[in-house]
């Protein structure tokens, strides 16, 4: 602190020595930054611009479409007529065509005649009508068998017979079958209700070759549906 006053001259020969050395390094700062500026490029300017927005009007409606070609009318040409073509006359002819006689057919005489006639009925009376007789009986009615009926009894008549195709199968059993049996103890329109294998055939034509007496309904024979209950064992 005091080597200024102790030593003065000494003093000022460090302190004029620093202030030199500080003061060239000040310029060359200066020259150093001169020279930076000087080489580094300009920054670009910024300036404001308004921009206002307009809104673009709309698109022009599109064409209308070209119309349609002209079409040109067909021309419908006439048809030929063939020379033996039939043309139908625009007016009728006022004359009416003569009828045609009828001719007399050899149709019996009115009120029919004993024997019968062409249009009559064989065996028919005087008086009577095709097809039957006035006052005649009733076709007979076919009703179905029950218990206060007496029931037909087999006449004559073959019993079924096996078929070769029933034997090799070696079928068995019961078959049930309804068939008419009329007054006179004929037997027709058989209808299988229960089948037996392969026999079916047999049974209907052995019952149809059978001759019964007629059932039997307080002592009047009736045309009857009658149910058979046919048992079918093999041949011993």
């Amino acid at each position: 602190m005091f080597d200024s006053v102790i030593r003065p001259a000494q003093f000022r020969q460090s302190r004029w020595g620093s202030g030199f050395v500080v003061a060239v390094a000040a310029h060359a700062a200066s020259l150093a930054l001169a020279i930076y500026l000087s080489k580094r490029p300009a920054e670009p300017t910024r300036q404001e611009v308004d921009v206002k927005f307009v809104k673009a009007p709309p698109p022009p409606p599109p064409p209308p479409p070209p119309a349609p070609p002209k079409t040109k009318p067909v021309e419908k040409k006439p048809i030929p007529r063939r020379p033996d073509a039939i043309i139908q006359p625009k007016e009728m002819p006022k004359e009416k065509p003569p009828e045609a006689e009828p001719q007399d057919e050899d149709t019996g005489v009115e009120g029919g005649v004993e024997g019968g006639v062409v249009g009559g009925v064989v065996g028919g009376v005087v008086g009577g009508v095709v097809g039957g007789v006035i006052g005649g009986p009733p076709p007979p009615k076919i009703v179905e068998f029950n218990d206060t009926m007496t029931p037909p009894k087999k006449v004559s008549g073959p019993d079924p017979e096996y078929n070769q195709k029933a034997l090799d199968h070696e079928v068995e059993g019961q078959m049930v079958v309804k068939c008419v049996v009329t007054v006179q103890g004929v037997v027709h329109n058989c209808r299988v209700l229960k089948s037996v294998a392969f026999m079916d055939r047999a049974v209907i034509e052995a019952l149809e070759r059978r001759r019964y007496t007629p059932a039997m309904l307080q002592g009047k024979p009736i045309d009857v549906d009658y149910t058979f209950r046919i048992t079918l064992t093999l041949p011993r």
